[in-house]
């Protein structure tokens, strides 16, 4: 025993690395399994703490007759924002999803007759798809989603104390850090790369939570428009599930969708619904995200699918929405330095990553 810990990485065959790396890896996601109770809302946590900071970074560049914000002044401003806009959320998840669910069986008896025109229309015939659909619970798939909205909401107590405790520690985060990398030689190079990570992670939250609820935004606006049923509802669920780059685009779009095609029978509506939300996922996902965020999402479409269910696997709803923002995180950190810049390219979509400044 005293020799195994005694041995050093250099001293180590590559196969017992290899088996050593490996027994980690299943261990800590074993430990991410039995400890999500303590885990998600930390997780939570530490994302509400980024959206605060990216909120007070933003109110500091508001200049008053060339004067600044009190720093104490701009963070309350920033959590006052933050907890009446979470506690709208909450608020209207308990009240929302409950009619939604109540008229979803209506709603789903409607969605055969549709596959049935299209049968008619098509020279083949789309038994899969007719199969699909009779085994599609959408009101199942809207409790399950309420019912982690709403455990995520009972866990607000929780999440609220991390957030204090982050604050109360974020000071300490810069001598902690240079006390830990004291005497290194490159002392000032990991500070560097610690404070270049922080930056692009505040990046990555705020434009992504910008980019989500502009999106849900102009959805919501276009479908109210027309007299969509639960408009605010689905305009809320696109900004959610576009957090889910690419996957999330998809189901953002395909469930107003064939809402409209049920619910409409003029085809303009029908049209502008589809057209509408499809046209704001290419604008603002295709040419105002990426503009914004540069290279900080350019994960692989496969190592997405792969992170949704890997994290779906293990939190269930709560990790499906977590997975790519904790993807692009890990991608973001292993790209700053040089023995991890391989799993960066390997998780980036083109293999371009950000240098290590």
């Amino acid at each position: 025993m005293a020799n195994l810990l005694a041995m050093t990485p250099q001293s180590m065959s590559p196969i017992f690395r290899a088996f050593l790396w490996l027994a980690i890896t299943i261990l800590s996601f074993y430990v991410l399994y039995i400890g999500q109770d303590l885990i998600i809302p930390f997780v939570l946590a530490i994302f509400i703490w980024y959206l605060i900071n990216v909120l007070s970074f933003a109110i500091m560049k508001l200049n008053i007759r060339g004067h600044s914000l009190p720093a104490s002044l701009r963070y309350l401003a920033s959590v006052l924002v933050i907890v009446a806009g979470l506690g709208f959320l909450f608020n209207f998840i308990t009240q929302e999803v409950g009619q939604v669910i109540e008229v979803a069986p209506t709603y789903q008896e409607k969605v055969m007759p549709i596959f049935d025109k299209l049968n008619a229309w098509l020279p083949i015939e789309l038994p899969s798809a007719k199969e699909f659909v009779s085994q599609f619970d959408f009101s199942g798939i809207i409790g399950k989603l309420a019912g982690a909205l709403t455990g995520l909401a009972g866990n607000a107590g929780i999440i609220s104390i991390y957030v204090i405790f982050l604050f109360l520690e974020q000071r300490s985060f810069g001598p902690k850090i240079k006390g830990m990398a004291k005497g290194s030689i490159e002392e000032n190079d990991v500070f560097k790369i610690i404070t270049q990570i922080d930056k692009d992670v505040r990046t990555y939250i705020g434009i992504k939570t910008l980019a989500s609820a502009l999106t849900g935004g102009l959805s919501y606006g276009i479908m109210a428009a027309v007299g969509l049923d639960f408009a605010a509802f689905w305009g809320m669920l696109i900004f959610f599930l576009n957090f889910i780059p690419t996957v999330g685009s998809i189901l953002a779009t395909f469930f107003p969708s064939l809402l409209a095609l049920i619910a409409f029978e003029n085809p303009v509506h029908v049209g502008v619904v589809i057209g509408g939300i499809i046209g704001v996922q290419l604008l603002i996902g295709s040419f105002l995200e990426p503009k914004l965020m540069g290279n900080s999402l350019n994960l692989s479409p496969l190592v997405i699918l792969l992170s949704l269910s890997l994290w779906g696997s293990l939190w269930g709803v709560p990790g499906m929405f977590l997975c790519v923002p904790i993807t692009v995180i890990a991608m973001i950190v292993c790209s700053h330095f040089e023995q991890t810049r391989p799993i960066a390219v390997l998780l980036s979509g083109n293999g371009k990553i950000k240098q290590i400044s």
